[in-house]
């Protein structure tokens, strides 16, 4: 008798020790199971040893996200205005789905992370593109009493590939072209420069200031009529004089670029 009670002892611990096993291995199984639908991994990458200009047109809150998609890091729609770089793709892998994302930087270098691509839109962010034409009133107004001139800025308009001192003289009327002054300015040759003036960070005024000042001191076709005719100015010396400007658009690489057409008054 209790050699049958001892067996039904030992059969009931091994039972309850076998359910209890069960009960843990089901839980972590559930646990693994968890994990595996909230883990992103890396698939293929590419990289892009030129970084390329996007942004985001949308209203709603859409996420840069941490490098394996487990952390927000900034919310896109409080950047309305901000030009993002690419520069690398990742296909991210999530419960057997995969999805392409961009690694992107803001343009002042100071956000970064990890978004889908079907998010953002190619190309430099319009809401801050500064027109051509007001780039080109902005390098006007730096010429302290100068006047615009119409017939000037058609011939500034022909091709903004002429850059030569006699393409543009050939055009004026002969009795300004031994008045005649070309300057031109260049875009920043310095990356971050560049992406700075794109995205506002740096005033376009101030950099094409800057870029005439220089111009205006380190010019050097002497013995000519128009040496003779700059030398030892600065902005606040025009007065009188005709201008036009041909500014490159935001879209081109030479972007802060222009060339500006000055006609001295007839003495």
């Amino acid at each position: 008798m209790e050699e049958e009670i001892m067996k039904k002892i030992i059969l009931t611990a091994l039972t309850l020790g076998a359910l209890a096993g069960g009960v843990g291995f089901l839980n972590n199984q559930s646990t693994l199971s968890v994990q595996a639908s909230t883990t992103y991994t890396w698939g293929k990458t590419k990289t892009y040893p030129n970084p390329q200009p996007f942004y985001y047109a949308g209203k709603s809150s859409v996420y840069l996200w941490s490098k394996y998609h487990t952390t927000k890091l900034h919310n896109l729609k409080n950047y309305p205005k901000t030009t993002w770089y690419l520069s690398k793709s990742v296909q991210m892998k999530h419960n057997g789905k995969s999805a392409i994302y961009y690694a992107v930087t803001s343009g002042n270098d100071k956000v970064s992370g990890y978004i889908w691509r079907g998010y953002l839109t190619k190309g430099i962010n319009p809401i801050v593109t500064n027109s051509t034409t007001a780039a080109e009133s902005t390098i006007m107004d730096l010429f302290t009493g100068a006047t615009p001139d119409s017939q000037l800025q058609t011939i500034a308009n022909k091709n903004v590939s002429i850059d030569s001192y006699n393409d543009y003289q050939s055009m004026l009327d002969p009795s300004e072209q031994n008045r005649f002054v070309l300057l031109s300015i260049a875009g920043p040759s310095n990356s971050t420069v560049s992406k700075e003036l794109i995205n506002g960070d740096l005033s376009y005024k101030d950099y094409a200031k800057e870029q005439i000042t220089n111009a205006l001191t380190n010019f050097d076709q002497r013995d000519t009529d128009e040496y003779n005719l700059i030398k030892g100015k600065n902005l606040t010396d025009f007065n009188g004089w005709k201008i036009a400007v041909k500014a490159l658009p935001i879209t081109s690489a030479a972007y802060g670029g222009a060339f500006i057409l000055l006609i001295a008054p007839a003495s």
